[in-house]
């Protein structure tokens, strides 16, 4: 392989290495307990992710949920994170105003248009600490989904 691989070269290492690693994946503690409760609650969800569709399928597979779960991927949207369009197309999916929505991801956060604004709740799981997130913008940092889910009220 050349020392500079081009843009598909790299996607197919990284399917080559994915498909290695996704027998691994396991959800994080309280994830599935958490999306089942905000069903039977009758709250309306998605899946935005900036990975790309065909790991999103095989990862969502780990939740146990049925294929109609919407999913939204960066093969979806014209700009992933940090940029909107993932949340905005979800939110349209499931025909939802994104202000009146809640986002809960692991990242930092999205620069929003002040007229798109949206409560953030981020896990502690993406590898930032609560300080980083709470100055970043997030309305409430939980530990993981289970802590989330504990405090769901």
């Amino acid at each position: 392989m050349p020392l500079h691989p081009n843009s598909e070269q790299l996607q197919r290492c990284h399917a080559e290495a994915y498909a290695r690693q996704v027998a691994q994946v396991r959800p994080l503690p309280g994830a599935v307990d958490l999306l089942a409760s905000l069903s039977v609650a009758g709250v309306r969800w998605a899946i935005a992710t900036s990975g790309r569709g065909e790991f999103a399928q095989q990862t969502v597979r780990v939740l146990g949920f049925d294929a109609d779960i919407p999913i939204v991927t960066r093969d979806q949207v014209e700009r992933a994170k940090p940029d909107p369009d993932l949340f905005l197309a979800a939110a349209a999916r499931l025909e939802a105003d994104i202000r009146a929505s809640v986002v809960v991801g692991t990242a930092f956060g999205t620069c929003w248009p002040p007229t798109r604004r949206c409560a953030w709740s981020r896990l502690l799981s993406g590898g930032y600490g609560q300080d980083e997130l709470e100055r970043a913008g997030a309305y409430r940092v939980y530990q993981d989904p289970l802590d989330l889910l504990q405090h769901l009220d």
